[in-house]
């Protein structure tokens, strides 16, 4: 097997005057897949996998505010729809007039969008612990906005928080809400983290944790579902996280198989994980 990871190559792209950073495994005559990381994750998050698939050219992105990509100014919240328009002009920077998309969590739902705006763009589009944005009543939506805007009032006053040594950032990676390995966590946290003055902190936008101040309801999410095109593969983990929305979603898509193995929400970053869905995503493209 080639050893994906020894022809890793660091790139960046010039998107509408921000710089996005990013990481592409293996070569480029091989077929392309674009890798779309989760919330506060980063490019990363994808190594595992990427040496399980030896024969893909697989593309990993940051997105604006996390990894190695720049931040949005202060004035410019960070939006999912804003993340699907940077996908669509990296896929431009990058050459690729198509390409097989996999997301995990966040950037499920990113991908997700995009396939169903772009439907001529995705062949295969490969969803882990993810399928569609967080959904809310239209009816809670103007006290939400209230609430996320004065909560944006006080960004200003929020530092980021520092850790005395590397060695505690992977400590706090590996025991964070859904764990990962060791091997994981310091794979996130060499593409994720800064030193400042003799500590570290994580690399990514504090305003990520903010709220957004528009939001997707439940009928505008399905819109987007039934747009898409592309031979879905949903993946899910025995201890992840899930939503019973989620089974509604799943009728709306057209051509959609969905496979579940034992892990947790970061089911791609675990190798059993990653040995699964690189097995499935092999079997799917032979089809």
């Amino acid at each position: 097997m080639v050893n994906t990871l020894n022809r890793k190559k660091e790139f960046t792209l010039d998107i509408n005057g921000i710089k996005m950073s990013g990481v592409a495994y293996g070569d480029s005559r091989w077929p392309p897949m674009l890798a779309l990381h989760g919330w506060l994750d980063n490019a990363a998050s994808f190594s595992l996998l990427a040496e399980q698939l030896p024969e893909r050219y697989l593309i990993a992105l940051d997105f604006m505010g996390h990894g190695k990509s720049a931040h949005r100014s202060t004035t410019t919240p960070y939006y999912i729809w804003d993340n699907v328009t940077e996908v669509y002009l990296a896929m431009q920077a990058l050459n690729l007039p198509s390409a097989d998309v996999i997301g995990h969590s966040m950037g499920a739902s990113i991908a997700m969008l995009f396939a169903g705006c772009f439907p001529a763009n995705v062949k295969n589009l490969y969803l882990i612990e993810g399928i569609a944005p967080l959904h809310y009543d239209t009816e809670q939506l103007p006290a939400l906005m209230a609430t996320a805007i004065r909560k944006r009032g006080r960004i200003a006053a929020k530092t980021s928080k520092r850790y005395p040594s590397v060695h505690a950032l992977v400590q706090a990676r590996m025991n964070a809400r859904f764990p990962v390995s060791r091997q994981a966590a310091q794979l996130l946290v060499e593409r994720g983290s800064l030193s400042q003055q003799h500590e570290f902190i994580w690399s990514s936008d504090p305003a990520l944790l903010l709220p957004s101040i528009n939001r997707m309801c439940t009928e505008q999410i399905l819109s987007f579902l039934r747009a898409v095109e592309a031979k879905v593969t949903l993946f899910l983990a025995e201890d992840g996280l899930h939503s019973e929305q989620w089974q509604l979603y799943i009728t709306q898509l057209k051509n959609l198989q969905t496979k579940t193995f034992a892990g947790n929400h970061h089911l791609h970053m675990q190798n059993r994980g990653a040995l699964a869905i690189s097995a499935a995503i092999k079997a799917t493209a032979e089809v």
